[in-house]
Protein backbone atom coordinates (compact mmCIF):
# COMPACT_ATOMS: atom_id res chain seq x y z
CA UNK A 1 0.00 0.00 0.00
CA UNK A 2 1.68 3.38 -0.69
CA UNK A 3 1.69 6.34 1.19
CA UNK A 4 -1.08 8.81 0.37
CA UNK A 5 -1.74 12.35 1.57
CA UNK A 6 -4.77 12.87 4.22
CA UNK A 7 -5.48 15.71 2.73
CA UNK A 8 -6.03 15.16 -0.80
CA UNK A 9 -5.67 11.44 -0.85
CA UNK A 10 -2.57 11.47 -3.57
CA UNK A 11 -0.49 9.53 -4.26
CA UNK A 12 2.25 12.12 -5.38
CA UNK A 13 4.10 12.14 -2.07
CA UNK A 14 7.43 11.94 -0.57
CA UNK A 15 10.07 12.37 2.16
CA UNK A 16 10.08 16.03 3.78
CA UNK A 17 13.02 18.13 4.88
CA UNK A 18 13.57 17.88 8.41
CA UNK A 19 12.95 21.05 10.07
CA UNK A 20 14.91 20.65 13.19
CA UNK A 21 16.30 17.83 15.74
CA UNK A 22 13.74 16.56 16.96
CA UNK A 23 11.89 15.77 13.23
CA UNK A 24 15.48 13.77 13.09
CA UNK A 25 14.69 11.91 15.72
CA UNK A 26 11.49 11.29 15.12
CA UNK A 27 12.77 9.94 11.37
CA UNK A 28 15.19 7.21 13.01
CA UNK A 29 12.49 5.88 14.97
CA UNK A 30 9.85 5.61 12.03
CA UNK A 31 8.02 8.63 11.97
CA UNK A 32 9.36 10.41 8.96
CA UNK A 33 8.20 14.04 7.79
CA UNK A 34 5.97 13.42 4.34
CA UNK A 35 4.92 15.88 1.82
CA UNK A 36 2.60 15.58 -0.53
CA UNK A 37 3.53 17.54 -3.78
CA UNK A 38 0.11 17.84 -5.24
CA UNK A 39 -1.62 20.31 -2.62
CA UNK A 40 1.55 20.96 -0.61
CA UNK A 41 0.57 19.27 2.63
CA UNK A 42 3.04 18.30 5.47
CA UNK A 43 2.71 15.56 8.23
CA UNK A 44 4.17 12.80 10.15
CA UNK A 45 3.82 9.70 8.59
CA UNK A 46 4.39 6.18 10.89
CA UNK A 47 5.55 3.08 9.72
CA UNK A 48 4.60 1.13 12.21
CA UNK A 49 1.92 -0.96 11.16
CA UNK A 50 1.99 -4.87 12.42
CA UNK A 51 1.49 -6.47 9.08
CA UNK A 52 3.80 -4.21 7.22
CA UNK A 53 6.65 -4.02 9.84
CA UNK A 54 8.76 -7.34 8.16
CA UNK A 55 7.89 -6.35 4.58
CA UNK A 56 10.65 -4.86 2.31
CA UNK A 57 9.56 -1.08 1.44
CA UNK A 58 10.92 1.16 -1.28
CA UNK A 59 13.46 3.68 0.83
CA UNK A 60 12.47 6.38 -1.18
CA UNK A 61 8.83 6.77 -1.22
CA UNK A 62 7.77 3.52 1.08
CA UNK A 63 5.60 1.65 -1.52
CA UNK A 64 4.84 -2.16 -0.75
CA UNK A 65 4.50 -2.74 -4.88
CA UNK A 66 7.30 -3.96 -5.64
CA UNK A 67 9.13 -6.02 -8.71
CA UNK A 68 12.32 -7.75 -9.24
CA UNK A 69 15.29 -6.23 -11.19
CA UNK A 70 17.55 -8.23 -13.51
CA UNK A 71 21.38 -7.22 -12.99
CA UNK A 72 22.23 -7.25 -16.60
CA UNK A 73 20.80 -3.83 -16.92
CA UNK A 74 21.78 -1.97 -14.03
CA UNK A 75 25.18 -1.40 -12.29
CA UNK A 76 25.32 -3.55 -9.48
CA UNK A 77 27.46 -1.77 -6.49
CA UNK A 78 30.14 -3.87 -4.78
CA UNK A 79 28.38 -3.49 -1.60
CA UNK A 80 25.19 -4.71 -3.19
CA UNK A 81 27.05 -7.86 -4.66
CA UNK A 82 28.10 -8.48 -1.66
CA UNK A 83 24.84 -8.39 -0.14
CA UNK A 84 23.10 -10.51 -2.86
CA UNK A 85 26.23 -13.13 -1.86
CA UNK A 86 24.86 -13.46 1.04
CA UNK A 87 21.12 -13.89 0.24
CA UNK A 88 19.71 -10.10 -0.36
CA UNK A 89 17.00 -10.22 -2.90
CA UNK A 90 16.83 -8.01 -5.92
CA UNK A 91 14.19 -5.17 -5.45
CA UNK A 92 12.29 -2.33 -7.57
CA UNK A 93 10.06 -0.36 -7.09
CA UNK A 94 8.54 0.79 -10.18
CA UNK A 95 6.34 4.10 -9.52
CA UNK A 96 9.15 6.21 -8.18
CA UNK A 97 12.17 3.70 -10.74
CA UNK A 98 14.37 2.94 -7.64
CA UNK A 99 16.45 -0.44 -7.45
CA UNK A 100 17.84 -1.77 -4.27
CA UNK A 101 18.21 -4.63 -2.42
CA UNK A 102 16.16 -6.05 0.70
CA UNK A 103 16.74 -9.26 3.51
CA UNK A 104 13.16 -8.49 4.38
CA UNK A 105 9.68 -10.39 2.40
CA UNK A 106 8.80 -8.84 -0.78
CA UNK A 107 4.69 -8.84 -1.03
CA UNK A 108 3.22 -8.48 -4.70
CA UNK A 109 6.70 -9.03 -6.23
CA UNK A 110 6.83 -9.73 -9.66
CA UNK A 111 9.02 -9.93 -12.80
CA UNK A 112 8.28 -8.89 -15.97
CA UNK A 113 9.77 -11.66 -16.98
CA UNK A 114 7.76 -13.71 -15.64
CA UNK A 115 4.11 -12.27 -16.58
CA UNK A 116 1.09 -14.53 -16.88
CA UNK A 117 0.30 -14.35 -21.06
CA UNK A 118 -3.17 -14.06 -19.71
CA UNK A 119 -2.55 -10.78 -17.85
CA UNK A 120 -1.26 -9.25 -20.59
CA UNK A 121 -4.21 -7.36 -22.88
CA UNK A 122 -4.12 -8.45 -26.75
CA UNK A 123 -4.90 -5.59 -28.76
CA UNK A 124 -6.27 -7.03 -32.47
CA UNK A 125 -6.47 -4.20 -34.84
CA UNK A 126 -6.79 -4.42 -38.95
CA UNK A 127 -5.59 -1.61 -41.26
CA UNK A 128 -7.52 -1.66 -44.61
CA UNK A 129 -4.03 -0.06 -46.85
CA UNK A 130 -6.60 0.70 -49.64
CA UNK A 131 -8.08 3.46 -47.98
CA UNK A 132 -4.94 4.51 -46.39
CA UNK A 133 -3.71 4.68 -50.54
CA UNK A 134 -6.99 6.82 -51.77
CA UNK A 135 -6.55 9.14 -49.00
CA UNK A 136 -2.96 9.92 -49.51
CA UNK A 137 -3.67 10.14 -53.22
CA UNK A 138 -6.08 12.86 -52.45
CA UNK A 139 -4.32 14.73 -50.16
CA UNK A 140 -1.35 14.57 -53.33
Amino acid sequence: MAVTCPECHGNNVRMSKWKNRFEQALDLFGMPPMRCLDCNQRWKHSLWRIREMFLARCPRCYRLELVNWEETYYHVPPMWKFLLAIGAKKVRCNPCRHNFTSFRKVRGKKSWQNLDPSDIPIVESSLDLSTVDQASKKEI
